[in-house]
């Protein structure tokens, strides 16, 4: 690719000690029926022969820049690379991970043909049987385009977690200064989105699953699944919670969809809620109750539109008893319907 060339997506791989895996990240990303694209591949202080892959990818196609810098996590990495980029639309792709063949042609043509400035595609899990039922929900988006600070998109389309399955205008993510949260273990991806999807003039929905997402038993993401990580596991989610709400008060959004997102956050924690003993609950009570009433004002606890999500809310205003299974099972109900309580719960 030539220096004067502006291509038309880059795609951005931060890269981890994944020197048996992206070899075939970097096939696929090279593979692609879109000729005109950059692939910035960011060494995050891997200590195996990850670097020594790139650099020699690199030698021998000219699309793909290699930025090598000191381990500090996920979320850096990717600002690097997109602060590297030049490409009008910016992908994220993890090095363990890999996407169909047409996918960056697919996607542009989706964005210019809905003049959206973000677009969002589905994906698969390999293997299948390693996945929840659950997560291969959220990889299948409902198709559709939505506008600026659409609390549809947000919280009804599948649409997030995980920005590998996306796609963003590079204009959009300087102009409005959105980049991943530092020092995240946990849905940096999210707080990411939850900027981007509301301040994006248009986003189109693709039920396309152009990503392949490789689950290792190891991984960061499914780490917590663990019982002995329960408590790391909310206070990730909680910390998660402070950026969103930090990020949506600099952006002016608090006012958009307070009900749905004290939802959206009830829902990701209050099953590990109800294991917690009455100390634990009080510490995390306390914690959540400071920051929504912080941003979002004192009634916060009457601002969600199911009353089963406001009877858990006021548990954590009152403090004097902890979340029970039961009230952990209403909520489900209330939120997700019976067959998605089941399988919660099974």
């Amino acid at each position: 690719m030539g220096e004067a060339s502006i291509p038309k997506a880059t795609i951005v791989v931060p890269v981890y000690n994944s020197a048996n895996s992206v070899q075939r990240c970097l096939d696929s990303l090279l593979a692609q029926s879109e000729r005109s694209i950059q692939v910035v591949c960011v060494n995050d202080g891997s200590v195996d022969d990850s670097l020594g892959v790139l650099r020699q990818i690199a030698q021998a196609d000219d699309r793909v820049l290699v930025i090598d810098q000191e381990n500090a996590g996920v979320s850096c990495a990717r600002n690097a690379g997109i602060d590297a980029a030049k490409g009008e639309a910016v992908f994220f792709v993890d090095a363990d991970d890999y996407i169909h063949a047409r996918t960056v042609e697919r996607v542009l043509q989706a964005m210019e043909s809905s003049d959206a400035e973000v677009a969002v595609f589905g994906g698969v899990c390999e293997p299948s049987d390693a996945a929840p039922k659950r997560v291969q929900q959220l990889m299948s988006p409902k198709a559709g385009t939505f506008g600026a600070r659409d609390p549809q998109l947000l919280f009804h389309s599948n649409a997030q977690p995980y920005a590998c399955r996306a796609a963003f205008s590079r204009e959009l993510l300087n102009r409005e200064g959105i980049r991943f949260a530092p020092g995240l273990a946990l849905g940096e991806d999210v707080v990411f989105q939850f900027a981007a999807y509301a301040l994006a003039r248009r986003t189109v929905v693709m039920p396309d699953k152009f990503y392949h997402y490789v689950m290792e038993s190891e991984s960061a993401t499914h780490e917590f699944n663990s019982a002995e990580a329960r408590a790391k596991k909310l206070d990730a989610h909680m910390r998660m919670l402070e950026e969103v709400l930090e990020d949506w008060a600099a952006y002016g959004l608090l006012d958009l969809c307070p009900g749905e997102l004290i939802t959206w956050f009830l829902d990701l924690i209050v099953f590990d809620l109800a294991r917690l003993d009455a100390d634990g609950f009080h510490r995390v009570a306390a914690r959540v109750n400071m920051d929504l009433t912080t941003f979002l004002g004192t009634a916060w606890a009457d601002m969600p539109a199911k009353g089963a999500v406001c009877r858990v809310a006021h548990k954590f205003v009152a403090t004097t008893s902890g979340v029970s299974m039961a009230d952990a099972t209403l909520f489900y109900l209330s939120t997700r319907g019976l067959k998605a309580c089941l399988e919660r719960f099974i």
